[in-house]
C-alpha cells in the first residue's frame, strides 16, 4: 500500500500530524504510524481521511490517480461492503478459501466479511480490490 499519499495531503494542507489525528479521533502517535507506513490505516479511519478531503479512498491507497468521486455516500456501509465482496467472489468464480488464502486469513473470517460481521481490513481490501480490479469506494457503498 502507498502511505506517501496520506502525508503528501496533510502537508499540502499545512496541517501538522496533531491536528490530522485530533480530526480523525485518535492520538498522534497511531496517525504517525500510519503515515509512516508502519501499521495500515483500518478502514473507517481510511474513510474519514478521505471525507477530510474529498478524496476517493482508491487515490489516497495508490490504486487511481482519480481523486474524487462522485458520492452516494460518505460512509462505509457494512451490509452493501459484504454484498459486493461476495458479488466479485462469484464474479470470479472464485470459493471463499480461494480468496481465504490469497490475503492469508481463514475462510470463516473471509464468511466474516461477506456477511457483514466485521469490518475487513484496510490492507486485504486493497489486495482485493488490486486483484479483481475492482474499486474499494465501489466496495464500501461510496459510489454506484
Amino acid at each position: 500500500m502507498e502511505f506517501k499519499k496520506i502525508k503528501a495531503i496533510r502537508e499540502d494542507n499545512d496541517l501538522t500530524q496533531a491536528e490530522i489525528a485530533r480530526m480523525l479521533g485518535v492520538n498522534r502517535g497511531a496517525y504517525s504510524l500510519w503515515e509512516l507506513g508502519i501499521n495500515t490505516i483500518p478502514l473507517n479511519y481510511l474513510n474519514d481521511f478521505c471525507n477530510l478531503f474529498d478524496l476517493s479512498m482508491d487515490y489516497v491507497v495508490g490504486i487511481t490517480k482519480v481523486k474524487n468521486y462522485t458520492l452516494v455516500n460518505r460512509n462505509i456501509d457494512i451490509n452493501v461492503l459484504g454484498q459486493r465482496l461476495k458479488f466479485i467472489r462469484k464474479k470470479e468464480k472464485k470459493t471463499q478459501e480461494n480468496i481465504a488464502s490469497l490475503l492469508n486469513t481463514t475462510h470463516s473470517t473471509w464468511s466474516a466479511y461477506e456477511h457483514s460481521k466485521v469490518l475487513i481490513p484496510t490492507i486485504f481490501i486493497w489486495k482485493f480490490a488490486l486483484e479483481y480490479n475492482c474499486s474499494i469506494d465501489w466496495l464500501c457503498g461510496r459510489t454506484q
